[in-house]
């Protein structure tokens, strides 16, 4: 029982970032499930590599894997950024590229997470509770982003993923 509520409270924490993601990424774009299943496919696959391999990785693993996540959300702010309106408004859904790329962004957090419990002997539990949140914090975000109408969204998701990228790095 412990180690469920451990494990909920680590999937909630490290999936605050995959809302923020779905919610930035999905401002005027639709809905759809593909950016969800994507982040939490990604996730998973990053989970499960981290339980199996998690003794082998800990001697490697540090501030860099942060960096690498800001990097990767840096990147998409960027994109954001120099995509104008017009661009913005022929987009009507998030790519699979950008999916793939959000899910490698928050899945790291996940991933990292997973090998501390790992390393407890969790087993794959955990690795399946975190997608499933990720699921669902992104699907989250998304849902909230259709009830906001913002001019500009293009800035608007670039600083909110800026934002979450520095803070990846501190």
């Amino acid at each position: 029982m412990k180690n469920l509520l451990t494990i909920a409270v680590t999937a909630i924490i490290v999936s605050l970032d995959s809302f923020v993601a779905g919610f930035s990424l999905s401002l005027n774009k639709k809905a759809n499930l593909q950016l969800p299943a994507a982040v939490a496919l990604v996730t998973l696959i990053m989970c499960i590599a981290t339980t199996l391999i998690g003794e082998l990785l800990q001697a490697y693993l540090g501030k860099v894997v942060d960096y690498f996540g800001a990097a990767l959300l840096a990147l998409l702010a960027l994109t954001s950024l120099i995509r104008n309106d017009e661009d913005q408004a022929k987009l009507s859904t998030v790519t699979l590229s950008e999916s793939m790329t959000i899910g490698v962004a928050v899945g790291i957090d996940a991933a990292v997470a997973n090998l501390s419990l790992a390393l407890l002997g969790v087993g794959l539990l955990a690795p399946i509770v975190f997608a499933v949140t990720h699921f669902f914090t992104v699907l989250l975000g998304q849902y909230l982003a259709r009830k906001v109408t913002l001019k500009h969204t293009n800035v608007f998701s670039a600083v909110i993923l800026l934002v979450l990228a520095v803070s990846k790095m501190m």
